[in-house]
């Protein structure tokens, strides 16, 4: 048998906790394409992509009611996040419209947590175009090594 390294259900809901903790008035922001946020995106690389159809929320919309810790029964920890329905609401003089991309959650403090791509991508250009948004994060999964 190969040497292997597990999160026990306790040390995963033990990490979930500290991180949802760290996840209270989290941000939620989009990117446009052609941008495709990866494991090696930074920060400053988002910015520059940011969204800004009409209707969105400069600098992201707050996260603020993330539920669990929840054991998976796959393993790990599962944290949900709020529904979000960002919606394009065409009402200025000029409306600006996107083709999103992806996202990316950051916490209170400005840290990068987590990024995301759509595919398709999902564009924002009529009066009413919206979509919903929930993620689940699962923390302390084991995978094989």
């Amino acid at each position: 048998m190969p040497n292997t390294q597990l999160y026990t259900k306790e040390a995963a809901m033990a990490k979930a906790t500290l991180i949802i903790d760290s996840l209270a008035l989290s941000k939620l922001r989009f990117v446009v394409a052609p941008f495709a946020p990866s494991q090696f995106t930074t920060k400053a690389e988002l910015v520059a992509a940011e969204a800004n159809f009409s209707g969105y929320t400069a600098g992201g919309y707050t996260l603020t009611a993330w539920t669990g810790p929840s054991n998976k029964v796959t393993g790990g920890a599962g944290l949900l996040s709020p529904l979000v329905n960002p919606t394009f609401d065409g009402a200025d003089i000029t409306p600006v419209t996107n083709v999103l991309s992806g996202f990316w959650v950051e916490d209170a403090g400005g840290d990068v947590r987590l990024v995301g791509t759509f595919d398709p991508t999902i564009t924002m250009a009529a009066a009413g175009d919206t979509f919903p948004w929930i993620r689940e994060i699962v923390e302390g999964l084991n995978v094989a090594v």
